[in-house]
Formats: C-alpha cells, structure tokens, sequence
C-alpha cells in the first residue's frame, strides 16, 4: 500500500494516497508526477514527412518538437513515439485532429521530449498495404523509424515507444525489432498471444475485425506538409485499398494453426507478440503494461508481465478498452520514460511491479500494490446444484454452494436462446445480463465480504446435442433489491475445450491448444468436462449481496457465431460423478466464503 498521506486520486470512492510531501514538495506516485521534470518549453511545433523504409515504403511521420519564439530547438532529447493508424486526420466540419494533442502526448515536449507519430504502412498517408494485422513488415518498419530517429540532430539515442489497443501492440512488436535505442514500451490493452486474446476459448468476439477502410476514409487524413494538393495522399490511399481483409483472414483461421493463403503464413502466430518472446527479452527493454477490469485483453497484459523477464510493470483499474478516467495516464507514461529515458531517480522501479483498484459492490472501492500477481493464494470451491430447467420465460433458480452433489442424475438443461439483446449498444464493453435468457446458480445471501482476486474458473461438465457449442459463464454480483452486475466472464467452444501446458507462463489458467488436430465434436447428450477460464477480477462480494452464476450458449457479442437449426438443448451436469463448480481465488480460508454453511 501506499504510505498514508494527501490523498491524491479518487476514483468511485477509491483513494491513492501520495507520501507526505517533503521539502522540494516532489511527488512520484502512480497517475502522479510533480516536481522531478521542470517545464523547459512553453510552446512546441510540429513539422511532417514522409521517410523511407528499407524496402522504399514511404511512412508519414508527425515530429513534435520542443519550440521558442515558434522556431523548433535543435537541442537533443529523447524521442517517444506512437506507431498509429492515423496521426492527423480532417472532419467533416474541416477540423484538424492531431493525435498528439488528442492524446495530450504533445505536452511533453515542455519537459523536453521530441514526441512523433507515425502511420503505419497501409495505414494513414503512409503508403504501402497491410498485409495482415501486425505483420513483421510493421516490425521491420518500427526498426527503421528509430534508425531515423536516432540520426536527426535534435535526437538522443535512448527511445520510447507507447500506445494502446491496436498501436499498444504495435508498441509491443517494436521490441521485437533489435533496435538498440529503445529503451522503454508503455502499451495498453493489447494482446500477448492474439489466438488467446482475440480468440479466447476459441470462440470468436469483440476484437480484431478492424481496421478496414474505404478510400473516402483514408482520403481524410491530413496530408504531409508540402503534399499541398493531397496528390501523395491519394496515392498512399489507392494502395491500401489492397489492404488484407481482417475478417476474411480471421474466418479462415478458425484453429491456433491455421494457414491463410491470403497472407502466407499462420496469422495467429506469426501477428502475436508471444511468438517473440525471446526478441522481447534480448531488446532489454523496460516494460509498462496498462488494462481495466472491463476490458477483454486484460487477461493478456499480466500473461505478458508473467512471461517477459525485462523489467515490468502493470496497472489494472475499472476502465474499459483504452480507459484511465481519474487517472493521469500521460504523467504515468512521462514519470516512466523520465526514468528510463532520462535516469530521473523518481522511486517507480522501485515500488511494487503490480498496481490494482479493488472495487467493491458496495461502491467503495482501493488501489492495492504487490509484487506478485494474484496476491491470493486460497482457492474456495462452490458447487451447482438443485437447479430446474430455465427457458427465456423463465429465471433457472439453481443453487450455488460449499456441498458436493450427492446421487446420480442432476443435470438441468435449456434450448439454446440466439436472441439475445441488450437495452444499449454493447461495443467493445461487457454484455448485460442475460440470466432468462441461461442457467442460473445463486448463492445464498452472504453474511460477510467475499473477496475474488485472481483467476477465477468453472469446471463444467455438459452435454448438447449439437456436434459443437460455444459456452458463455458470466460471475455476477446480485444486489439486495435483486440488481445484477456482472464481474467477469469466460467462453469456451466445447469441440476445441481441450487444454495443454503453455509455451508461456498463463498463470496457472486452462491454455487451450486450439489446433486442428484438438477439434472434437461432441457426440449428442454425451457429457464433456471442459475447465472455463474467466478473465481476472479484483472484486469484493459484499456482505447481504449473493454470487450468480450464469450459463448460456450465446452472446451478443458474437462476431462470427454458427446458429444450428434447431437451436441445441444445452444440459449441465451436477451430480455426484459429473459435477460442476466454480473454483474462486479468494481472500481468507477456503471452507469460509462469505459465511457460507455446508448443508451436511
């Protein structure tokens, strides 16, 4: 924990306290930084180009640098920079969109970084296509654009890069490139093993379809400074138009090995950071990872803290995709480079690699610092049990508790319900509750708080009559006046639910193979075990509320689902030889959860 003092953050009743200030009144704090790095600029310029790659690929590069009187100095600093999908576009309205200054990146330049953004190639006025989603042309190019950097007068030779979601992982792949001069990545929501993120369960949703745009898109980026007439722009746009298809790459990839003529190549693993782990390693650079507990790849960053052995650390609050409200992500980024980049001696390597908010049902919510991930090392068993069947009519009322079934035959069963919805639009966010339209298994009230901190996970055993399912498992949080929020979820396609040891560190999960080979249809009513990771929480289940279970056989978030006709009957098995139970990493003794009684 942080040490008592001024409280410096608050976010939905959470506090992060800041140490009491001392003489210089200096402070170095997550999402704090004061005092260490002296404004030297008040202004800065920022001049465009294009620059060539070793190929002859031109990108267009936005260079940020520290000004006086508007003239650029040519005093050396370090350089940071974004590998973007535009880095200066053009509204409808005819509004300028600067990444720099929509990112608030820019101000650095006033504590003396040059800060440079760069379009990808097939992307933005850069010219070239996109073959595929991170290709190692993307990695290549990254080398070539800190060769440049280091060259220009005004450069040091110590680099960082950041980014987040798609330009998060691009930051990620820039490390695999053996540029000398990085020194540091700061990357958000990104996935470590794209089959895992993207993928995850084998069950297609969410993520990854972009980006694909159309000519009149790419036409409203902002051209070049002296590509006046936008003549070079259009160019670079006719050429993206042959650009890869995400989704028609993806759909042909439905197992961890597939090859896809249309790119060459294996996508899943040769776009996927993991498969350079070891390029990663040999760059020694140092590595900032930054989720929310709403995001869908925030799984991913920790499997990556896990599995680099660079210098590593993680925050994790209650945002969702690219989220850090009440948080000051650019003087986190700024104190981290300042460190890496600069040698400031600000205090952040030396606090505890993990940072996390712990929200509470309640509301109230606290951050919480450790070195390892997860801090809870007991794990509590809760069975499904005495449930009847649900229908969309009806809410399934099963039982979630500490007593392991008894008899033979418990089973509770549903037709799979494809019509799902929700009152708004979900995006990239979590689904809402869909209990009428599952299974249901429900605790009894709890008499006192539950902490969830880790990986939770359900050992299902279920049987459908189609020859493949795809299974959704949400942990919810039911609130006295019978509202429901969901916590976590996990998703599973039952035909590819085998598991295997990892190539990296997954944090003690289920790693499902995913290969061609691991498909296996399911023989209709023939049960199967499968193990359903839900993605990481840090949660606390507050004493009056009650912990659901939900089961259902689609989600709205769905982008490539296959629907039988008729729709499947799902059936899950509880009974004494097929059992089913979540297993919850949790704060305290085991047989004690939430003041939970064992029925016998």
């Amino acid at each position: 924990m942080w040490a008592a003092g001024v409280a410096a953050l608050a976010i939905a009743g959470a506090t992060l306290a800041t140490a009491p200030a001392v003489a210089d009144e200096r402070v170095s704090e997550p999402g704090v930084y004061e005092g260490y790095s002296p404004e030297l600029y008040d202004e800065w310029v920022r001049e465009s180009q294009y620059v060539p790659m070793r190929d002859g690929t031109r990108l267009a590069v936005d260079v940020y640098r520290p000004a006086v009187d508007g003239v650029a100095v040519e005093t050396p600093h370090p350089v940071v920079w974004e590998h973007q999908l535009s880095r200066a576009s053009v509204t409808a309205s005819g509004a300028v969109r600067l990444a720099g200054v929509e990112s608030g990146m820019a101000e650095l330049t006033k504590h003396g970084y040059v800060v440079a953004f760069v379009d990808r190639r097939g992307n933005g006025a850069s010219f070239g296509t996109m073959q595929g989603y991170h290709p190692r042309a993307e990695a290549r190019d990254a080398h070539d654009v800190m060769e440049w950097f280091e060259d220009q007068p005004w450069s040091t030779d110590r680099i960082g890069v950041f980014g987040c979601s798609n330009t998060g992982e691009a930051a990620m792949h820039a490390a695999t490139a053996g540029s000398p001069h990085l020194k540091a990545v700061f990357a958000g929501n990104y996935s470590f093993h794209k089959f895992d993120g993207f993928n995850r369960g084998g069950i297609r949703a969410n993520w990854g379809v972009g980006p694909n745009r159309t000519l009149e898109q790419d036409l409203t980026n902002l051209p070049v400074d002296g590509d006046d007439g936008g003549a070079l722009l259009r160019q670079a746009a006719l050429e993206h138009q042959a650009n890869t298809s995400l989704r028609d790459m993806w759909r042909a990839a439905p197992f961890r090995d597939s090859h896809v003529d249309a790119v060459g190549t294996q996508p899943w693993e040769e776009f996927s950071v993991a498969t350079y782990r070891d390029e990663i390693e040999r760059s020694g650079a140092a590595l900032y990872s930054w989720d929310g507990w709403q995001d869908d790849f925030r799984k991913e960053v920790l499997v990556s803290a896990a599995s680099l052995a660079n210098p590593h650390k993680v925050l994790v609050g209650p945002w969702g995709h690219c989220g850090s409200d009440g948080f000051d992500i650019v003087a986190e980024r700024h104190r981290f480079f300042d460190y890496w980049l600069k040698g400031v001696e600000n205090g952040i390597m030396d606090e505890p690699a993990y940072t996390w908010l712990v929200e509470h049902g309640d509301g109230q919510s606290e951050w919480r610092q450790s070195d390892v991930w997860p801090s809870r090392s007991h794990e509590a068993s809760l069975y499904l049990g005495q449930g009847r069947s649900g229908t969309v009519e009806s809410v399934n009322d099963g039982t979630l508790g500490l007593d392991h079934p008894r008899g033979r035959g418990g089973a509770d069963e549903y037709q799979v319900d494809y019509a799902l919805t929700c009152p708004a639009p979900v995006g990239l966010g979590q689904t809402c509750p869909q209990d009428e339209h599952g299974l249901t298994y429900t605790t009894e009230v709890l008499t006192s708080d539950v902490e969830v901190t880790g990986h939770p996970e359900l050992e299902l055993t279920l049987s459908s009559t189609a020859p493949d399912q795809n299974v959704f498992v949400y942990l919810e949080d039911v609130a006295p006046d019978g509202s429901v929020r969901i916590v976590t979820d996990g998703r599973v396609r039952a035909a590819l639910s085998a598991t295997g040891d990892s190539p990296w560190d997954v944090l003690g999960t289920p790693w499902y193979r995913g290969t061609e080979a691991d498909y296996e249809a399911l023989a209709p009513g023939e049960p199967r075990t499968m193990r359903v990771d839900l993605l990481p929480t840090s949660y606390v289940f507050p004493e009056g509320h009650r912990l659901r279970v939900t089961i259902t056989g689609a989600d709205v978030r769905e982008s490539m689902r296959t629907e039988f006709e008729p729709a499947p009957l799902l059936i899950v098995h509880r009974d004494a030889v097929l059992a089913s139970k979540l297993v919850l990493p949790v704060d305290g003794a085991p047989g004690n959860v939430g003041g939970l009684r064992s029925a016998r």
